[in-house]
């Protein structure tokens, strides 16, 4: 089965309560794509997009750079603010970085931060390694991430590899999030689910300990991997969290 999506998706245009979701490294819409949609039946305009480098080829991502996922980003909400009364931001991994930017420069009505990555799991690699590397090692096997107990059981999401010189441009974006998460102040909800092993627990506390939200919540699942948002045991339960959550920040 091919877990990857090169489509972008709108649903229920007609609504101004909009939501903008963002994926996560390398994956595509395929893991937001479900959200999206459940959004939509529950009277949100959702739109989930591929961000710059992504759904396309790893090669393709290597020639991103984290102010283009930034100003893409930034661009799809403010054209959604434009035509909807109250917007919305949910991201995970480093989607959620993003919407934890977009947080920080947008008077959203409220955001979600999902599977957060701000603090790599292997510190060495991504903050010592990638930097010097990366144009000598263009790309690097997912697979090689995780135990070898593991590694041939799980699905890999969006490429197949690890493009390193994108590695880079996250690593770049999380030390810029990290100083603004100070300037955030609308409602915020944090989700991460305790056998999550791409990122580390610690990133929920570096979220709700420095934001400046009045109002903010902890949601911890336990059974969905990383990619909260696709089939898994806790994935209604998460739907039905934050379109509970989203609706209480509804202004008329």
């Amino acid at each position: 089965m091919e877990f990857f999506d090169t489509k972008n998706y709108e649903f229920n245009t007609e609504s101004k309560d909009g939501v903008y979701i963002i994926h996560g490294f390398t994956n595509t819409t395929y893991e937001t794509r479900d959200l999206a949609k459940y959004l939509g039946k529950q009277g949100f305009y959702t739109k989930a997009i591929n961000l710059p480098g992504h759904g396309t080829t790893p090669e393709d991502c290597n020639r991103t750079k984290f102010t283009d996922w930034i100003e893409f980003t930034e661009q799809g909400v403010a054209e959604m603010s434009s035509r909807c009364d109250n917007v919305y931001v949910i991201g995970i991994s480093m989607g959620s970085d993003l919407a934890l930017h977009l947080s920080s420069v947008f008077p959203l009505n409220a955001a979600v931060f999902a599977s957060t990555v701000l603090e790599f799991k292997d510190y060495l690699g991504p903050r010592i390694l990638t930097p010097l590397f990366h144009r000598i090692v263009p790309f690097r096997e997912k697979k090689l991430s995780y135990p070898k107990a593991v590694r041939d059981k799980l699905n890999y999401f969006g490429y197949k590899v690890w493009p390193m010189s994108a590695v880079n441009e996250m690593r770049k974006l999380t030390n810029k999030v990290k100083r603004e998460l100070h300037k955030i102040k609308c409602p915020a909800l944090i989700i991460h689910s305790t056998k999550d092993i791409l990122s580390l627990q610690s990133n929920i506390s570096i979220v709700y300990d420095n934001i400046s939200s009045e109002i903010k919540e902890k949601f911890i699942v336990n059974q969905a991997n990383h990619n909260l948002f696709t089939k898994s045991p806790d994935q209604e339960l998460i739907f039905k969290k934050i379109n509970s959550y989203f609706s209480q920040f509804r202004r008329n």
